[in-house]
């Protein structure tokens, strides 16, 4: 986080915010997509229908089951192939749900923080956060569908400070240009007292996209996954989720000179249980269809 504030401060600073601007509602989809989630009797069937009254929507989910990465080597045509045949219906669903959601921004698509190196980010720590949990010791394995959102929406508040307050997030993006080692949460708070966005930036990117999440009624453990993917030392309530996207972040950062078995986190391989070699092949697999996550990651931006 860009700063430690109490609790009353955070309420506080949320209040002004909310005074001045108006958070953007949650995309009429993904609030279907929402209710279906709570749905005892969801199934492919309902989900198709959902996703297919956006064929731009659908158009990106038959994309991502087509490419590479997954190995279908058949043709996926309509979404119901996309669950039955290659993703499954969790997938699906909160793939479907982050995308949704992404539709809710406008922000310009250049810089490290630019949407289209967003989206490929995005894409890439999700898939990192569900492979890293099918290598878990199973009793500890988050469903893979919730892991690969929270891995796809962990760094959203970046979107909403873009949305909500354009000269500050192109100084924010100039800087992750100038800096490509450093997080979003070590820029952040060399910002601290800057512009009119003073106030998001002193809640830090973590917990305004927690904040937006609990606005749009998302599930709890993405809310919390958000507020709590920079804090080390976290420990409590969905903490495999959100070491998983923590140890995801770290092996994107150095994703071009992935570092030795020494130099990963040790805290987050504890807490997972992992040894660091299969998380280092891990790594290396995901990394070497970046091609295919640059790909999407266009798609997604010229859609969202």
């Amino acid at each position: 986080m860009a700063t430690v504030l109490e609790s009353d401060q955070i309420r506080s600073i949320e209040q002004r915010i909310q005074k001045v601007y108006e958070l953007p509602p949650m995309p009429e989809l993904g609030r279907r997509i929402l209710e279906l989630q709570s749905d005892p009797g969801a199934d492919a069937r309902k989900l198709a229908a959902i996703v297919q009254l956006d064929p731009s929507l659908a158009a990106q989910v038959i994309r991502y089951a087509s490419s590479s990465y997954y190995g279908y080597t058949g043709r996926v045509t309509n979404i119901q192939e996309a669950i039955a045949r290659v993703l499954g219906y969790d997938l699906v669903l909160y793939l479907a749900l982050g995308l949704a959601a992404g539709r809710s921004f406008r922000i310009p698509d250049q810089g490290p923080l630019g949407l289209t190196r967003f989206w490929e980010h995005a894409v890439c720590s999700a898939v990192l956060v569900q492979k890293l949990a099918a290598i878990l010791p199973e009793p500890m394995r988050p469903p893979a569908g919730l892991g690969y959102l929270c891995g796809l929406l962990h760094d959203f508040g970046v979107l909403l400070l873009g949305h909500l307050f354009p000269p500050e997030f192109q100084l924010l993006n100039k800087m992750a240009q100038l800096n490509p080692g450093c997080s979003v949460a070590e820029l952040e708070g060399r910002l601290l007292g800057m512009g009119q966005a003073r106030d998001m930036l002193a809640l830090g990117h973590a917990r305004i996209g927690a904040w937006l999440m609990q606005a749009w009624k998302m599930p709890d453990a993405l809310e919390i996954t958000l507020l709590e993917h920079h804090n080390a030392d976290y420990r409590g309530d969905e903490e495999i989720l959100v070491h998983l996207v923590q140890l995801a972040d770290f092996l994107y950062l150095n994703r071009e000179d992935l570092p030795g078995p020494e130099r990963l986190p040790a805290a987050s391989l504890d807490l997972l249980q992992l040894l660091p070699e299969p998380v280092l092949e891990t790594a290396r697999q995901v990394f070497s269809a970046q091609k295919d996550f640059r790909s999407l990651s266009k798609l997604l931006a010229g859609t969202s």
